[in-house]
């Protein structure tokens, strides 16, 4: 009987054409329509994706700036003042400790402070047998692998997540290096040289992407050995900002206010980035020294618009960013801000000899009438830590 009822059913549905037409598949043109639909979603979503991305890039590089605004909060509470910008040492190309290095242990990092041991004061001779507090030069000349292992620790509080420098600074030898001028994009060949007295050649440092601000000028530093001690020439190392050379500035000197003067700032690898560890030869010429952990403002951040003059004044030698428009900057009260490329900028004359003759203190070169051709811009003041004028909302 089921048998039976089965085979009616199966009739019916035959006679009716019911089950008996055969499923087909996509064309060629409906297929290609659905790649053509799927092709425009993923053209609308890419963009929107990429942004998100990098939205959350920004944020956490904000954020790491952040940290490190708030590790020179606690060194200040603790030392009454912030970090030295670098210990100005010997002539020659010697290696030396910057701000950086000082802040490990405000930043989780004692492990790595430990191994290294820095002096925040310059004791010749270089010896790679100390056993206490010693130089970066130091510990290049013992050559003790753990120690070089050390200095080539990624950390991941100086890295913004923006930014596409490799964990260590590219170097090929001792070549020429093209100048950002010379480049169109971070893909460009670059490398910059960590080479020194002591330091293996080549050798790569941690990459960093934070430098400290040293003012508004880009002066030589000099000095000179007297009795078996390096003595640096002051003066010509002082710059107006919050680090330079042997620099011990506290609260009580940044008389413009810690919420309207630079800190610290950001470099990308269109401008060669930077290094944690500490700065080559801050002895000889400034691009290639102290420019390894410290930035001036003579010239503006960003890829866009910076003044071409030769080896200088570009921005290897100050702040530039991978972020749109602009880049973050920490001030001194441990607040960080987005500083606009379109910030107002000026520095006009030669800075090095007016700050120079007289004292980096003077105002005597600045003046507030943009027709005057020595006006000092909005960004310039914000380095600027007694400079007096008003730096407005930036």
């Amino acid at each position: 009987m089921t048998y039976l009822g089965f085979s009616i059913r199966r009739n019916v549905y035959k006679a009716y054409g019911i089950g008996s037409r055969k499923r087909g598949g996509f064309t060629l043109v409906e297929l290609l329509v659905v790649i053509a639909i799927i092709g425009i979603l993923v053209a609308l979503l890419l963009p929107a994706i990429q942004a998100a991305r990098e939205a959350a890039r920004r944020a956490q590089c904000q954020n790491h700036l952040k940290n490190l605004g708030l590790a020179l909060q606690n060194y200040h509470t603790a030392m009454k003042r912030f970090p030295k910008g670098y210990v100005s040492t010997g002539s020659g190309a010697i290696e030396a400790w910057a701000w950086s290095t000082f802040l490990l242990p405000y930043l989780e990092e004692q492990a790595i402070f430990d191994q290294l041991r820095p002096a925040e004061e310059w004791i010749l001779p270089v010896d790679g047998a100390k056993t206490g507090k010693r130089s970066l030069a130091d510990l290049f000349k013992g050559n003790n692998v753990k120690d070089i292992q050390a200095l080539q620790t990624p950390i991941a509080v100086f890295r913004c997540p923006s930014d596409s420098t490799p964990p260590l600074i590219p170097v090929n030898g001792k070549t020429s290096v093209p100048l950002p001028s010379n480049r169109t994009s971070d893909s460009d060949t670059w490398e910059r040289h960590f080479y020194g007295v002591y330091a293996p050649d080549p050798f790569q440092p941690s990459t960093s992407n934070y430098v400290a601000s040293k003012g508004t000028i880009d002066a030589l530093c000099d000095g000179a050995i007297v009795g078996g001690q390096w003595l640096i020439n002051q003066p010509r190392c002082n710059n107006n900002g919050v680090f330079f050379g042997n620099s011990e500035i506290s609260m009580k000197h940044i008389t413009d206010g810690t919420s309207k003067t630079f800190a610290l700032g950001e470099r990308d690898k269109f401008c060669l980035a930077a290094t944690w560890i500490g700065v080559r030869n801050p002895a000889c010429g400034e691009m290639w020294s102290s420019n390894w952990a410290l930035a001036h403002v003579a010239s503006p951040h960003g890829k866009l618009n910076y003044p071409i003059t030769g080896n200088h004044d570009t921005c290897v030698e100050g702040f530039s960013s991978a972020h749109s428009g602009g880049a973050f900057f920490a001030f001194c009260d441990g607040s960080v801000h987005f500083i606009s490329d379109d910030i107002d900028f000026n520095a006009a004359g030669n800075l090095a000899d007016c700050f120079y003759t007289p004292p980096p203190s003077s105002k005597a070169c600045w003046l507030q009438n943009p027709s005057s051709g020595a006006w000092i811009g909005i960004y310039q003041r914000l380095a600027w830590r007694n400079d007096g004028l008003d730096t407005g909302s930036y």
